[in-house]
């Protein structure tokens, strides 16, 4: 059974806000915004553009660190026995708790070799702590012990993009689809024995934590921008492909079974508006939500089965401030608060978008 520390559903939406719109160029390319070539225009108008990748200018790059930290905690009651009368519970009561902090160095890269279209590639780099408690140690259910688990540092999915602007008006929103391919050069969750601690049989725990989710997987979706003075409203939708693939061994004991995995599907959604403070800073209010199927396996020789527990519902609320430093560099901040059981508690994140 696969929990949230061996999968995170570490989701959250960072935009940034802007003031008034501006006019769409109308002249010989379809496409790009004039608020790229009006001297006067607000760079945190241009900021909210670019975030939602609706800003394009020929031979531009745009390089983008990133760090971010994310927490989430769960809680579990197991209770194995009957009810005697109907109201007294004559058994074994097990009590849990997973912490997981995660945090996350990315780098990605942007180019756009036309006024239409734009490439990315996005590296990360992640560190993952995580502290599983239970009671029972001593064989007493008034004592408990912990277990912490460590990965002080590992790559996880690599990930290339495409975005190409199929529609846009002047005075009119635009349209952006997105193609994103993700590779799974992190360590995947299949294959990690999950051990039980020798003071407490309540306590198990994986011998390592992942740091991807092991499959290829294919996104694509559309995203929306609109102008609507004196705010600027966004929204975005995509689905998830997780192409099946064979392991070695996705069992979480110590005796290797081969088989295949299929990661759950995922359809995403989002939407939010942007409004500017002044002509640098910028604050944006958005919600966006991931409904994940659950993960199918298949032993070799035997057949595909669900693995319990492994749909999800993550749902984050992002409050965002970014300032725009000058018309090349911008500050983005980010806090996305977890409204599901699925999603992080909380996620922080900065990014520095710098336009060359």
């Amino acid at each position: 059974m696969r929990t949230r520390s061996y999968r995170p559903i570490f989701v959250a939406l960072a935009v940034v806000c802007a003031g008034t719109p501006q006019a769409w160029a109308g002249t010989s390319s379809p496409g790009p915004l004039d608020v790229q070539h009006k001297p006067g225009a607000q760079e945190s108008v241009q900021a909210v553009y670019r975030q939602q990748n609706a800003l394009f200018k020929a031979g531009q790059w745009i390089l983008q660190p990133g760090v971010s930290y994310a927490y989430s905690d769960s809680n579990s009651l197991t209770l194995n026995g009957f009810l005697a009368l109907g109201a007294i519970f004559l058994g074994q009561i097990n009590v849990s708790k997973v912490q997981s902090n995660i945090e996350t160095l990315s780098l990605q890269t942007s180019y756009a070799p036309t006024n239409d279209l734009e490439l990315s590639v996005t590296v990360p780099y992640l560190a993952r702590q995580s502290t599983y408690v239970s009671v029972g140690a001593n064989s007493s259910s008034l004592q408990a012990s912990q277990q912490d688990v460590t990965n002080k540092g590992q790559i996880g999915d690599a990930s290339a993009a495409l975005y190409y602007q199929i529609s846009g008006s002047s005075g009119g929103g635009a349209t952006i689809w997105n193609l994103t391919a993700k590779a799974p050069t992190g360590r995947g969750p299949y294959g990690i024995p999950v051990v039980t601690q020798p003071q407490n049989n309540n306590l198990s725990y994986p011998q390592s934590l992942p740091t991807g989710n092991g499959v290829w997987s294919v996104s694509t979706g559309l995203s929306f921008i609109k102008p609507v003075s004196p705010a600027i409203l966004f929204g975005s939708v995509n689905y998830t492909y997780n192409i099946p693939r064979s392991f070695g061994n996705i069992s979480s004991t110590t005796t290797p079974q081969p088989g295949q995995v299929a990661g759950g599907n995922s359809v995403s959604f989002g939407g939010g508006t942007a409004f500017a403070l002044n002509r640098r800073v910028s604050l944006t209010l958005s919600m966006a939500e991931t409904l994940i199927a659950e993960t199918r396996i298949k032993p070799a020789g035997g057949p595909w089965q669900a693995v319990v527990g492994s749909s999800g519902n993550a749902a984050v609320l992002n409050l965002g401030m970014s300032y725009a430093d000058s018309r090349r560099v911008t500050i983005v901040t980010n806090v996305a608060v977890g409204l599901t059981k699925d999603a992080p508690n909380i996620d922080l994140s900065v990014t520095v978008p710098t336009t060359f």
